[in-house]
């Protein structure tokens, strides 16, 4: 029976492994989606960030154009007061100049006119009296059409100042809504990457998995092999007559009658191998002890349901708990066991190995 139980699990053995084998390239199929997805996330935010920046400038260009803007305003409203109050100066003058000549009459200008030596200085002091009446006048005129003119620079300005304002709200909106955007693009870049590396963790252990599966397939190929070219003794019977005797082990084991025949044997057949001494990262596989040793790596298979007492790092690169035992899977031992390893004393914490297997967890 026991070897029918035997080929009734080399089959469940083997499909196993082949799943395993067959969710690898889904997973690559799925990374590939993700690694898409996440590119284009990063493209997005790339470009993104490049509007903020272009913004950013137009932003800080239009700020100078208004603090210019500002400061001609001052300067224009400064020659618009000075301006006024030579206005107010001129009419003044004006008012006193014909003030004088109200209250003292046009006696003064006459006797100006006639004092005069010849018909040459007449006509001279004749021009000076009508320039001074144009003088004023012209020079009123001269004074209104400056203030006008800087008045007229002040609208401009005054409109040149609203839109540089509109102009610096409205970046200031956009600039918003790039950053609102790009935190959005940022946080779902986050969760693509997040998904991205808990998938290609998924893809490692899968095919760590599918490489352990296809060792133990390989192994147990070679048992039976093994157990095919084992020798068959023939034994007398009780009647002369001479009978076959298979090895130790199989169904033709003698027993005393109270041996459970079902009962899993105890013997474990080992291939021979030259690969002697301690296991190390480039010999991955070692006989030892009576036992074939592997490793598997945390960097791979982290192991964080693993319930490790004072899980760390040794020097040699295993792990090992808090009493300084290197943490080891097997299949045929319970949790808890003690077995000597080519790197030391282990302790049993995991299992999944192919029986007759002691795999060392290492950071290797």
């Amino acid at each position: 029976m026991r070897m029918k139980r035997k080929v009734q699990a080399i089959p469940a053995f083997l499909l196993a492994s082949v799943m395993l084998l067959m969710s690898v390239p889904a997973y690559a199929d799925e990374i590939e989606n993700l690694e898409s997805k996440t590119s284009d996330l990063q493209n997005q935010l790339n470009d993104i960030n490049q509007d903020l920046l272009a913004i950013s400038d137009e932003i800080a260009s239009t700020e100078t154009e208004i603090q210019d803007a500002n400061n001609e305003m001052l300067r224009i409203q400064d020659s618009l007061a000075i301006s006024r109050e030579n206005e107010i100066r001129q009419y003044d003058d004006m008012k006193t100049r014909i003030k004088y000549m109200y209250e003292n009459g046009n006696n003064n200008l006459l006797e100006l006119l006639f004092s005069a030596e010849n018909m040459s200085d007449f006509l001279n002091r004749a021009e000076f009296i009508q320039n001074i009446s144009s003088y004023d006048r012209e020079k009123l005129e001269n004074l209104r059409s400056i203030q006008k003119g800087i008045e007229q620079q002040e609208a401009d300005l005054t409109e040149k100042q609203n839109s540089l304002n509109s102009l610096q709200t409205q970046l200031k909106s956009q600039q918003d809504a790039l950053n609102q955007k790009a935190a959005e693009t940022s946080t779902d870049l986050a969760v693509f990457n997040q998904k991205l590396q808990a998938l290609r963790a998924e893809q490692a252990r899968a095919a760590e998995e599918a490489r352990r599966a296809a060792e133990a397939q390989k192994a147990a190929e070679a048992k039976k092999a093994a157990e095919a070219q084992k020798p068959v003794s023939t034994v007398p019977s009780g009647d002369g007559t001479q009978t076959d005797s298979a090895a130790p082990g199989t169904d033709g084991t003698q027993n005393d009658g109270n041996t459970d025949t079902d009962a899993p044997s105890q013997e474990t057949t080992y291939i021979p191998s030259d690969s002697g001494g301690a296991l190390t990262p480039s010999k991955g596989v070692v006989y030892y002890n009576g036992h074939r040793e592997t490793y598997y790596s945390q960097r791979v298979l982290p192991g964080g349901g693993l319930n490790i007492p004072g899980r760390h790092v040794a020097s040699d690169g295993t792990i090992r708990d808090s009493d300084g035992y290197i943490c080891v899977a097997s299949s045929d031992l319970p949790w808890g066991s003690i077995v000597e390893t080519s790197l030391g004393t282990g302790k049993v914490y995991d299992c999944g190995c192919a029986s007759g297997t002691i795999d060392i967890y290492t950071d290797w």
